[in-house]
């Protein structure tokens, strides 16, 4: 039978705990009983258990005790407390150290709510598990610099070709489709090399109006036209000593493109108006989702500032095609949020892992972002856990698709010839439980708990 989940019981009478272990067993639970709640303090050390479900009151260490004690030591393993009617206002002060919930006793096993808050307590606790595979900085430059968060092989390879090259000053050419993170990359080169201390601009050629682009680039002198009362410096001189991030290479004018490679070749500039070029020491990182290859053959990219620039390229896959990286991406942006905001989002549920991995993520790192953000939002409001129900519909979908899950199918169809089965095995028997469990050939006492599982009544077939 599947295991639905590792149970430790705590309570100071073993008569209740004998009963327990043998209803969730059957139930297909792995349990672990303990009437001393000291010894289950090293009981849960030693195991890696789903759910704590204790008592609130004993003896030697009280309920809400017991979880203040294991709160030191394991954030995961969920806690259902035990409760009498005339104690529920400690249950749910027990609440705000950590418990999943509370239980009434005696527990009523023929209540589903009962099963499910044990099944989605033991979910929690799996997810929560499951987030600690997630939480890996593979890249890091720095105390303050840039983090790149990844597990995938070809982002590893990626970054250490990154730690090689950043040694040099040979011009950079990243390639990936837009939202892939070029920028980031282009950034984590910069402050693992020598010029980390220097200046790291970034410019978006797609953003500068065409016809002053030159002027922009290359900077101007006193005098040159109406309204130039001093020499001004243009974007590569501000980058004089650091590092210079054009991104949409692409779309720099090709009247420009001779300009902007002699400056590559020569190290120099010259401001528009000036007699005298002045020399720069610029590192130059471009980037861009075209390519660059096709606009050459088209006429709109010079072919010799594409051989300046190929010489040391990088392509950046799209999200899609790494897919290892989009849990570990998702739980950097959680975290990211919880810390701008100071909230406490606890963590994503594998079925909304799932979800996201499925996803084709057209708009990649950049729109997962946006979608984690907003599912941080919705989840904030009121269950603290992203869950598929707080992701967008174009991402979850229908939900059709789960009928495919073979798990999902077979325990539905399981459940329901069971229920179809007992239904016609009563009506034969009319409601005669020891004449049902002799067809049925199993034992009486286990064709009752077997009704009772499933909320069927015997009497209501007798005649």
């Amino acid at each position: 039978m599947e295991n639905r989940g590792y149970i430790l019981f705590v309570d100071d009478e073993e008569d209740i705990l004998a009963t327990f272990k043998e209803i969730f067993e059957e139930e297909g639970y792995r349990v672990d009983i303990e009437p001393n709640p000291l010894n289950a303090v090293e009981k849960i050390k030693k195991n890696n258990y789903d759910l704590v479900i204790s008592d609130l009151k004993m003896p030697s260490l009280t309920g809400d005790d017991l979880l203040k004690e294991v709160r030191k030591f394991n954030t995961t393993t969920q806690f259902i407390m035990l409760t009498a009617y005339g104690t529920i206002e400690n249950a749910v002060e027990c609440m705000k150290y950590g418990a999943y919930d509370y239980l009434l006793k005696p527990i009523d096993f023929n209540d589903k709510k009962v099963w499910s808050v044990i099944d989605n307590a033991i979910e929690k606790a799996k997810d929560l598990k499951n987030r600690k595979n997630y939480e890996i900085f593979v890249a890091d430059s720095g105390d303050s610099g840039t983090k790149i968060v990844c597990k995938s092989s070809i982002m590893d390879e990626i970054l250490d070709y990154c730690r090689k090259i950043s040694l040099f000053d040979f011009t950079v050419l990243i390639y990936g489709e837009s939202g892939v993170g070029k920028e980031l990359i282009a950034r984590y080169i910069h402050e693992i090399s020598p010029r980390k201390n220097k200046i790291f601009l970034p410019i978006n050629c797609a953003t500068i109006q065409k016809d002053i682009m030159e002027a922009e680039f290359f900077g101007t002198k006193k005098g040159v036209y109406t309204g130039a009362d001093a020499d001004r410096p243009g974007i590569i001189e501000q980058a004089d000593g650091g590092t210079l991030f054009l991104d949409e290479i692409s779309e720099l004018p090709l009247e420009l493109q001779a300009k902007f490679l002699r400056f590559l070749q020569e190290k120099e500039v010259r401001r528009i108006g000036d007699a005298t070029s002045r020399k720069v020491d610029v590192r130059v990182i471009c980037a861009t989702n075209k390519d660059l290859k096709s606009l050459v053959k088209e006429g709109k990219f010079r072919e010799d500032l594409y051989f300046r620039l190929e010489g040391i390229k990088i392509t950046v896959p799209p999200l899609r095609e790494r897919v290892e990286d989009i849990p570990v991406l998702a739980y950097k942006f959680l975290e990211d949020f919880n810390e701008k905001y100071k909230t406490n989002i606890e963590g994503i549920s594998v079925k909304a892992l799932q979800k996201l991995m499925n996803y084709k993520w057209e708009g990649n790192v950049r729109q997962l972002q946006n979608v984690i953000n907003e599912a941080c939002i919705k989840a904030m409001i009121r269950d603290n856990f992203i869950e598929p129900k707080h992701l967008p519909s174009y991402i979850t979908g229908s939900g059709d698709e789960e009928i495919f899950d073979y798990n999902l199918a077979k325990k539905k169809n399981d459940e329901e010839f069971t229920k179809r089965y007992l239904t016609t095995l009563l009506s034969v028997t009319k409601g005669n439980i020891s004449q049902a469990a002799k067809l049925a050939n199993i034992e009486r006492q286990s064709l009752q708990k077997i009704l009772k599982k499933y909320g069927i009544t015997a009497s209501e077939f007798k005649v």
